[in-house]
């Protein structure tokens, strides 16, 4: 597992950057959600590690982390299956 400049984990997929982000980590004015959240983030270019600002997927629970697999893989299921 990679670690972030704040200690966070992530794993890189492509260009994406997939982090876990634990809200007592966050500040009080950017933890809009209350709850731990799942940051996806897109690299900028390849000749440095810049990010975009990326989305927020707040960790209400263990089944939020299996409803996001089950929808990446619902959304690539319909694709092919045309």
């Amino acid at each position: 597992m990679l670690v972030d400049s704040r200690n966070h984990n992530y794993l890189e997929v492509g260009n994406i950057r997939v982090t876990y982000v634990p809200a007592e980590d966050r500040e009080d004015n950017r933890n809009w959600s209350g709850f731990d959240v799942i940051r996806i983030q897109a690299y900028r270019n390849e000749e440095n590690s810049s990010l975009h600002q990326g989305a927020e997927l707040p960790i209400e629970s263990p089944e939020t982390s299996i409803n996001l697999i089950s929808a990446l893989c619902t959304v690539y299921n319909s694709r092919i299956n045309q």
